[in-house]
């Protein structure tokens, strides 16, 4: 009695292919081929191996019942389950594999059964097979199925492709011409995924990743060309055209295509990860959103998925929602650094949480990625920020000290620390810490952004000046590094240098806050009120709450000298919101309500406010003699009228905006500047 094992793979799919029911003779000692699509060699006595082609054949054993079993016995086989599911890639052409002895079943073939015929068309392979003019390329297709047994380089790859070539060159039948080019096809989306998952996998983009994308570009065009539908081909070449230096157009019609050939069934992993290509891709934030959604509801447990869709939502200050990815990635993989990371992130960023929660959830998540990674940088960093604003600046010192110590990037730990020591005080080792990044790095805008600011505290205007106008020449240019140099320059009594940098930002971002509330006031400082008027209605718009806009709005109704500015019910109606927004503490505001009482004609009001003012300020904001003067015009019965010209002071050159560096006709202007002097009072009120 001969041995009769059956094999059964059930409809197992890898990008379309269907593994249908085979069935195989052991002890038979020779190549058995009978059917175009796979190819049996028994290598020696308990030890055989075969190959599955990527082409579809149904899994109904009926069709094959007369071909494959010649006896009915055959068909009580019990049949051997195999779960062919791989990873990125699923190896969907040629999936090799290798076996040794199974458990078996017994069937009633005699031994003078061997050989057995199966069937006609194996008939038709084997004469075809006897015509040596047509199979000299056996051997090398022999030598490219042991190479793929063991392969596990590129070098390998090349050669089995390599030998496949010749062995079809050199004349095969064509059934082994067909499991040849399958062969080939299943070898270069093998070598294809070592290419992407080396560049992705890797922990940090190492500098010949470029180089392997080239490479790994050439394999997946040769598929596409062979397999138009080949929807994993599709894939990869998305993902490598999305990398910097690719093709953004192309990775988009690519992950389309692996969106419409990958089944949902089948692939539902590189289905979703084909979802996250298309949402990376997209600068529309719903769709973007539709695209993760559907990755996530595609493999609902891969953790990249959740990961990528919770990253996205903290983008978009969706905290609540980002946690609930960033915990359900935790719930697969605890493991996840990154992850808690993240986590920690969507407390700390939340303020719609109670601060002492969320601070607290924020440090617990960073301490759980720093215990699960304690060389890490980023949440050392992010646990220090939070330890800073408890309060606890020692523990926060030291959790910087070990990211300096650890980090090969030292410049991002060494800023933080400075600016966690100057809040606490400890200038000198604020600025030592930042003269040791700005020594390294000269442009360094973190670092000069902080000594610039510790400069404008200190009220070094030009100190501060300086570092940031060495922001403001960085590209790209930064509407709000450029509206900060406005404030500055309003601060060093510059307001039409002011101006020009104030109007430099909103030419970059015309409803920047800072920027249109700024030039307004130093528009005002000039005695530009329509100009400044119009800076303030389009900043009241953006926060129609903000009591500084409401007053000096309130205040060009009230006291303009242009007539066809002035209008007192606004200003009265300003100026009630200012107060009620500062809760009648504000003297400088109830003293604008005055003035648009007095403007109006009802200066019994304007006088009872005016008081209030006077009151509210007993001498602390320095404003009681103007208040007074203020007082003693409403109780003549005269309106206040008041228009500024505050003094140029004069700019060095370093402080010069960089367009007018280029234009001598503008610094002739800015000479001009220079000279205009004013005798006229003060501003009468400092602007918040």
């Amino acid at each position: 009695m001969e041995f009769f094992w059956e094999l059964a793979l059930p409809a197992t799919s890898l990008g379309g292919i269907s593994l249908a029911v085979v069935t195989f003779l052991h002890r038979c000692k020779r190549t058995i081929v009978w059917t175009p699509k796979i190819s049996l060699r028994v290598k020696r006595k308990n030890r055989l191996h075969f190959l599955i082609p990527y082409h579809s054949f149904s899994t109904d054993l009926k069709p094959y019942k007369n071909t494959l079993f010649p006896r009915k016995s055959c068909m009580q086989t019990p049949r051997f389950l195999l779960n062919c599911r791989s990873t990125f890639a699923s190896r969907q052409t040629a999936c090799l594999i290798w076996f040794t002895t199974f458990s078996c079943c017994i069937a009633g073939l005699s031994v003078d059964m061997s050989p057995v015929c199966i069937g006609a068309e194996t008939e038709a392979e084997n004469t075809e097979k006897k015509d040596p003019t047509s199979n000299e390329g056996q051997p090398d297709l022999d030598a490219a199925i042991e190479q793929k047994l063991s392969a596990q380089s590129l070098d390998d790859y090349e050669r089995v492709i390599d030998l496949c070539r010749r062995a079809i060159r050199k004349g095969l039948p064509e059934g082994s011409k067909d499991f040849a080019n399958n062969l080939i096809v299943g070898t270069l989306i093998d070598r294809s995924a070592m290419l992407v998952d080396a560049i992705f996998d890797a922990p940090r983009p190492t500098p010949d990743w470029p180089r392997m994308r080239s490479f790994a570009m050439r394999d997946l065009n040769e598929l596409v060309k062979r397999d138009p539908k080949l929807g994993i081909a599709h894939l990869m070449i998305a993902r490598l055209q999305a990398l910097p230096g690719g093709n953004p157009d192309e990775a988009t019609k690519s992950a389309n295509k692996a969106l419409k050939f990958l089944s949902p069934d089948q692939n539902p992993v590189e289905l979703a990860e084909a979802h996250i290509v298309q949402g990376n891709l997209l600068k529309n934030g719903p769709e973007r959103a539709a695209h993760y959604d559907k990755a996530v509801a595609l493999a609902p447990t891969d953790t990249r998925f959740r990961r990528t869709r919770g990253l996205f939502r903290l983008l978009r200050n969706e905290f609540g929602p980002a946690r609930e990815d960033f915990i359900a990635a935790l719930k697969q993989d605890p493991n996840e650094s990154g992850v808690y990371e993240a986590l920690g992130m969507s407390y700390m960023m939340d303020n719609e949480l109670d601060d002492d929660e969320r601070l607290e959830e924020a440090k617990n998540a960073f301490d759980k990625a720093i215990e699960i990674t304690p060389d890490s940088v980023a949440p050392r960093l992010q646990r220090a920020r939070v330890l800073a604003m408890l309060g606890e600046q020692p523990g926060a010192i030291a959790d910087l000290d070990k990211a300096i110590e650890i980090s090969p990037q030292k410049a991002v730990p060494l800023v933080l620390r400075a600016r966690i020591q100057q809040q606490s005080g400890n200038l000198d080792a604020a600025a030592n810490d930042l003269a040791k990044v700005l020594k390294d790095q000269p442009g360094n805008a973190a670092a000069l952004e902080l000594r610039g600011l510790m400069a404008a505290d200190s009220e070094d205007y030009s100190a501060a000046i300086r570092d940031f106008t060495t922001i403001a020449k960085q590209d790209p240019p930064d509407p709000l590094v450029l509206g900060q140099l406005g404030m500055l320059h309003l601060a060093a009594k510059q307001p039409r240098a002011a101006i020009d940098w104030f109007g430099k930002s909103l030419n970059l971002n015309k409803t920047l806050f800072l920027s249109l509330r700024g030039r307004s006031d130093a528009l005002i400082s000039i005695g530009e009120h329509k100009k400044a008027a119009r800076d303030l209605k389009a900043a009241l718009k953006l926060h129609p709450e903000d009591s500084g806009v409401l007053n000096n709005l309130a205040w060009l109704f009230a006291t303009s000298p242009d007539d066809d500015l002035r209008d007192a019910t606004q200003a009265i109606e300003l100026a009630t919101k200012a107060c009620e927004e500062t809760e009648w503490k504000a003297a400088h505001i109830i003293s604008t309500l005055a003035a648009g009482y007095a403007e109006s004609g009802d200066f019994k009001k304007a006088c009872k406010f005016s008081q209030k003012a006077l009151d509210a300020d007993a001498g602390k904001g320095g404003l009681d003699e103007q208040l007074q003067k203020e007082l003693s015009s409403y109780e003549e019965k005269k309106p206040w009228r008041e228009k500024q010209s505050m003094a140029e002071a004069e700019l060095q050159d370093d402080e010069i905006p960089p367009d007018d560096l280029e234009e001598s006709s503008e610094k002739e202007n800015i000479g001009n500047r220079k000279k205009q002097r004013s005798s006229q009072e003060e501003p009468r009120r400092p602007f918040d």
